[in-house]
């Protein structure tokens, strides 16, 4: 009987791209991967800073890193307030 309760409630948690209605939740899937770009292009830019120089600028990099953590957030964060209730 145990293991039947154990299984039946495996099955009714979420995945880790699935909401809580278990179905698949896009946002979840395109927050991770501009996490994991923004990360990626982090490391990049700051092991590029120490071969460009003087010649080199790398705010650049920065910018764009900061824009690929943006966009793994904010959707998110913005999803939760658009679909909160109001009591």
């Amino acid at each position: 009987m145990n293991k039947t309760l154990n299984q039946e409630s495996n099955q009714n948690t979420a995945g880790f791209f699935e909401g809580d209605d278990q179905n698949s939740s896009s946002v979840r899937l395109m927050s991770f991967m501009a996490l994991v770009g923004a990360i990626i292009f982090g490391l990049l830019t700051v092991l590029n800073a120490g071969n460009s120089g003087s010649q080199g600028d790398s705010s650049g990099g920065l910018y764009i890193t900061f824009g690929f953590l943006v966009a793994a957030f904010v959707p998110k964060a913005a999803q939760k307030f658009a679909e909160n209730d109001l009591k």
